[in-house]
């Protein structure tokens, strides 16, 4: 009897799990910088460094269906990308990573916002909202492409 009980204990922690992440993230720990040029060619420069670092847009909404800006200004250009979930294999768990970029259109160009989520499920489950070497390289690189157009 005890035989089974442990077989099925070792079935239940080797099955398989699913996980669904939301794509939307909060605003707890966003990575915010000014960009000076035409919009257009930020919207551009923003994809080509996130395809080029490995991350795939899924979804291009207007980021008004998540959250309002503050003073009620215009949202009608601004834009939020989704990116496909990365899944980080580990000997024992799996990560899961995704990011959202903010566009947000002003007169000189645009106020990008990267946010940044990394989830490990599990019995503990956990959440990290930071990655600053990352974070700051991509928005390096998207300054680097405007000064380079």
């Amino acid at each position: 009897m005890k035989r089974w009980g442990l077989i099925l204990l070792l079935v239940a922690l080797t099955g398989c799990a699913s996980v669904r992440i939301p794509d939307y993230i909060k605003s707890d720990h966003p990575y915010v910088r000014k960009i000076s040029g035409d919009y257009n060619q930020i919207l551009s420069s923003i994809k080509d460094v996130l395809y080029k670092e490995g991350w795939l847009i899924h979804q291009e909404v207007n980021p008004g269906e998540y959250e309002r800006r503050d003073g009620g200004e215009d949202q009608s250009r601004d834009v939020l990308y989704f990116t496909e979930i990365k899944r980080h294999s580990k000997v024992a768990y799996a990560t899961y990573t995704h990011l959202n970029v903010f566009v947000h259109a002003n007169a000189d160009g645009a106020e990008v916002d990267l946010r940044y989520e990394a989830i490990t499920p599990g019995p503990i489950k956990q959440n990290n909202l930071r990655n600053d070497r990352m974070a700051n390289r991509i928005l390096d690189e998207i300054e680097q492409a405007i000064e380079g157009k």
